[in-house]
């Protein structure tokens, strides 16, 4: 190979390279598997958190859940108005399996409802241990761009879920509103 030849070679890497970072890549990368359609609404993000609490309860139980915590957040930048909804909730029951089994049925569940690629890994820091998903990017790597994420731990009869949907443009329901009801009126 020339000089000539090197420095042109290395001129085509540099600009594919730079071609991609400010193109994007059309595969979603391992550590960022999300996929799922994001342009939705304030309601359909709200269906699209509850889908995937009721895919995890599908696999873990449907009985049992408690502590749940519903929220809206406002999540826009200047004027732009945007919001978030969030949920997360607890099970204290026997689980359908062990730990391990349980958190592959839940990725696998995640698969069914538009986000695959979670995988499930270990906390071995919190006691008991847990088996974790983290849900773009990985436990403890942080949200998508738009704040998505879903973050599951499980160990022995215990499993905790927190889901945090899409930030979507739109107002937050006010409290009272079908979507984000006061605590007297859920059924």
């Amino acid at each position: 190979m020339t000089r000539g030849s090197e420095r042109w070679g290395g001129a085509v890497v540099a600009s594919v390279v730079v071609t991609m970072l400010l193109a994007g890549c059309a595969d979603a990368a391992p550590y960022s598997p999300m996929q799922k359609d994001t342009s939705m609404n304030v309601e359909e993000s709200h269906q699209d958190v509850l889908d995937v609490f009721a895919a995890v309860r599908s696999v873990v139980g449907e009985d049992g859940w408690g502590d749940d915590d519903p929220a809206w957040f406002i999540c826009g930048t200047g004027s732009h108005e945007a919001a978030q909804y969030s949920y997360s909730a607890t099970r204290r029951l026997p689980l359908p399996g062990t730990p391990e089994q349980v958190a592959r049925r839940v990725v696998t569940a995640l698969a069914a409802v538009g986000y695959d690629g979670a995988r499930v890994q270990r906390d071995a820091t919190l006691t008991p241990e847990r088996t974790v998903i983290g849900y773009p990017n990985g436990y403890l790597g942080g949200t998508a761009s738009d704040g998505f994420a879903v973050m599951f731990q499980v160990y022995e009869s215990h499993a905790d879920v927190s889901i945090y949907g899409h930030c979507v443009p739109g107002k937050a329901p006010k409290f009272g509103e079908p979507l984000n009801p006061r605590p007297t009126d859920l059924p």
